[in-house]
């Protein structure tokens, strides 16, 4: 993965620092640089050219900035990374000025701060942990990385928490700060964290978490509500552009990139689209609104044939996320790489991402009067693989996996159950999962959205959850942005957002949420009428390179119960693509570590998917 990694230098690996950092220079434009060395610490970047960095020291500390700040500031920026790191450093520092600093400030970013005189060492990021980051302590040992695998490699960290591997199996992400393996904690959003040489401890500040369960703007009108949201959007897309070479918008028919389309021509803001094709993974009819999307806008566009992943595909991804994002959207690569071939990396690439979480109603859809009824709620609307099966595959209890989410929701700082659920959503799918997929785009180029603005996106959240059920708040908010944006079809609907037909349906859908058995009969045949439908079989070739896992790595079954693998796999045609794939996952990266040479590693040619 791009970014930053730093150790202390008594880590237990023989390699030198520099030698590394080596195994990830993912591809030919990566150079690996050492920025920091100390008698204490080693500091380092694998990064392309073009990825946002820079580094700025005075006579008390150093610092390190990975990301962008899209606010304007008041000083250079020089000046105010340097007195955030020397806040971050201090041992006695109130945290309010971080507070108020990571709650005011727009931006994406990781600070890496270093004391000259006492040699503390801290780190801060974002409110939102935009940049996923983990670290390890132990002792004197410290180490941290934007990539998981460095610190298995680093502190010969191999070992898997069994948890962590549930929870991706079930879900597709462990929860909470675990990973996948024993030894690496996930930073949490806006936190700050600094390790003490003199007495190798580690002092850790979760400087904010949002609390979902108030409201400040139900008093509000509806339409109030949207003016202020419209406000907020179009100050965000301007305050993204001009970074890099040209912003090139990610253009979909959905609503999200429609709208950040909408707001970059409302505000003159130039862009170009972009837009995927591909037979098996892509609805046509969504191809079909992107280009009348783009005529409409009268942008220049340009549309991408995307093929079928290949193994390199895979193994790609395996290297760089290293199980946290999954195998089934490998096939996206071919597409940035063919975006990064026409513009280079040194474009911004914008999406719509957050929007499915900042205006739509996330609260549950019947209601739950119990922490019991909350658990269940929450594995039954998210879970990719059944909870016996996961169960059964990893060794652990139902009982026991169900514990780990109660004990995960109690954490949470609402009171009431609804709340409690839309703050999973945000912090585990959000967090833990989608900003993992957004990073995969930064190995190519850097990736925003300004659906998660912080300005826009605290005001979106304390809107009321009635303004926003039935994608009430949503068709406002498109409408007063853009009117011309409101009048194309929504494909979830096959109808306009701003038509009765649509209100018809999103009625229709919220009905059927309410009562999930009839929705998985009806599903199929909403999907097939709107044109939504993709081939979502397994192919043989993934099942037969797990199985080839099991037989070619014994850690395998350290991991995994092998009997009853083989037995999910031997009836793979009676659960489908997506539970498949989260085992693939994992069998994928448990033998990318342990094998010299790996299974999908010597099959790059082969198709998948």
């Amino acid at each position: 993965m791009v970014g930053v990694t730093g150790r202390t230098t008594d880590s237990p690996s023989d390699a030198s620092f520099h030698e590394s950092l080596e195994p990830f220079r993912h591809t030919e434009r990566y150079d690996a640089d050492v920025v920091l060395e100390t008698d204490a610490y080693s500091v380092g970047t694998t990064a392309y050219p073009e990825y946002p960095t820079r580094t700025v020291e005075n006579e008390d500390c150093w610092i390190y900035f990975e990301g962008r700040i899209y606010d304007e500031l008041d000083r250079p920026l020089e000046d105010e990374l340097l007195e955030v790191g020397e806040r971050v450093l201090e041992t006695d520092s109130e945290s309010q000025y971080l507070t108020d600093w990571v709650l005011e400030t727009d931006g994406e970013f990781l600070l890496v701060a270093y004391d000259k005189s006492s040699g503390r060492l801290g780190l801060l990021n974002d409110v939102l942990g935009r940049l996923p980051t983990y670290y390890y302590h132990d002792g004197d040992t410290f180490v941290f990385s934007r990539e998981l695998r460095y610190l298995v490699d680093a502190v010969d960290g191999d070992e898997f928490d069994p948890l962590g591997v549930a929870h991706c199996l079930l879900f597709g992400y462990p929860l909470g700060e675990r990973t996948l393996m024993r030894r690496a904690t996930r930073l949490p959003p806006g936190t700050y964290l600094t390790f003490d040489p003199d007495d190798g401890t580690v002092t850790r500040t979760e400087l904010h978490r949002f609390d979902f369960e108030y409201k400040a703007y139900a008093n509000r009108t509806r339409e109030g509500n949207a003016a202020e949201l419209v406000d907020r959007f179009e100050t965000a897309c301007e305050k993204r552009s001009g970074y890099g070479s040209r912003d090139v918008i990610s253009l979909s028919g959905g609503l999200d990139s429609r709208s950040v389309l909408a707001g970059y021509h409302v505000t003159d803001t130039p862009a170009r689209g972009a837009t995927m094709a591909s037979e098996k993974n892509v609805p046509q009819s969504d191809v079909e609104l992107a280009e009348k999307l783009a005529r409409t806008f009268d942008i220049e566009w340009d549309l991408y044939q995307v093929g079928p992943a290949r193994g390199e595909d895979l193994d790609t991804l395996i290297k760089t996320k290293n199980g946290h994002v999954g195998l089934l959207t490998s096939f996206i690569l071919d597409f940035l790489r063919q975006l990064r071939a026409d513009h280079g990396s040194g474009i911004t690439y914008v999406t719509g991402d957050g929007g499915d979480k900042a205006l739509p109603d996330l609260t549950p859809a019947r209601s739950i009067s119990s922490e019991r009824e909350l658990v269940d709620y929450v594995i039954e609307e998210n879970a990719m693989l059944d909870l016996e099966h996961v169960a059964r595959l990893t060794g652990l209890s139902a009982a026991e996996i169900r514990r780990s989410v109660r004990d995960l929701l109690r954490r949470y700082p609402e009171r009431d159950f609804e709340s409690k659920y839309v703050h999973f959503l945000v912090y585990e799918r959000g967090v833990n999962f989608m900003f993992e997929g957004e990073d995969r785009n930064r190995q190519f180029f850097w990736s925003t959205t300004p659906f998660y603005s912080v300005d826009f996106f605290r005001y979106a959240m304390n809107c009321p959850d009635d303004q926003k059920a039935r994608y009430a708040l949503y068709r406002e908010f498109l409408e007063q942005l853009s009117p011309e944006a409101a009048e194309h079809v929504h494909p979830d609907y096959g109808a306009p957002i701003a038509s009765s037909r649509h209100a018809a349906a999103a009625f229709v859908d919220d009905l059927l949420s309410r009562y999930p058995r009839l929705f998985e009969t009806v599903l199929p045949v909403i999907k097939s009428v709107n044109g939504l439908q993709t081939d979502s079989t397994v192919d043989p070739e993934t099942v037969g390179c797990i199985q080839d896992q099991i037989d070619h790595c014994d850690a395998v079954g350290e991991v995994l119960s092998v009997e009853r693998l083989r037995e999910f796999l031997d009836s793979y045609s009676d659960h489908g693509q997506v539970p498949i794939y989260r085992l693939f996952v994992i069998t994928s990266v448990i033998d990318d570590i342990h094998s010299s040479q790996s299974v999908l590693e010597s099959r790059g040619d082969a198709i998948f998917g």
